[in-house]
């Protein structure tokens, strides 16, 4: 069964390609409605369960980045399943090669960046502050590498930096389980995802950027660690 379900990817896909291509005009809320429906759709064909915790509602006055651990490819799409408030990535411009990701990247108007270029690095953080001041909702795995496992790699200070530039609200999420996902959609198990409690500009100002980088790191490995 699990075999009849993959190969179904096949015609799933290229379908999710042509509603990305077709949404492409839309306005945003409705770009991020369908891809949105795409990561329902597809975590509902492998009958997996959710199991999201928050614990706080989110702010919906401001905008928001953000900040999840990073543990596989399929981390995207469990984002995008659990979260209504819309919102676009900042991703690694490799991710341009995948056909799924560039398709839907375009449409969503992801801010892609070369990790090994310094001024592509800063025309990221730049348009990410940009973006946020706007009132866009952005997301970013400040790891800038993925971490196979319950131990999160080292945070980048610098990833926080657009959060400082446009006042914005920070939101740790914490991915428990993404890293084995092909063994969740296997056994039809359950994805563990937290949100934790919203981090606002007055409170996280003083800490500056690594003082906030290690709060969170400390905060988000502390959810990973619990049984």
């Amino acid at each position: 069964m699990y075999i009849l379900r993959s190969l179904y990817l096949l015609w799933l896909i290229p379908r999710s390609w042509i509603d990305a291509v077709l949404v492409r005009k839309k306005p945003f809320a409705q770009r991020y409605a369908c891809m949105k429906k795409w990561s329902e759709r597809l975590l509902s064909h492998y009958r997996v369960t959710l199991d999201v915790q928050f614990q706080e509602q989110l702010p919906k006055d401001q905008p928001i980045l953000f900040v999840c651990n990073h543990q596989s490819e399929f981390d995207m799409l469990l984002q995008m399943a659990v979260l209504d408030l819309p919102f676009t990535f900042i991703s690694k411009k490799e991710n341009e090669k995948v056909p799924y990701v560039a398709a839907w990247s375009k449409t969503l108007e992801v801010i892609l960046f070369d990790r090994e270029d310094r001024g592509s690095a800063i025309h990221m953080l730049r348009e990410a502050a940009r973006r946020l001041k706007a009132k866009d909702n952005l997301l970013i795995f400040p790891e800038g590498t993925r971490s196979k496992g319950g131990v999160m790699h080292p945070m980048q200070a610098g990833s926080m930096q657009p959060a400082f530039m446009a006042k914005a609200c920070i939101v740790p999420i914490v991915l428990k389980n993404s890293y084995d996902y092909m063994d969740v959609m296997k056994h039809k198990g359950t994805f563990h995802i937290h949100i934790l409690k919203p981090l606002y500009y007055e409170d996280y100002k003083p800490l500056k950027a690594e003082g906030v980088t290690v709060q969170l790191q400390e905060e988000m490995q502390r959810v990973l660690d619990e049984a």
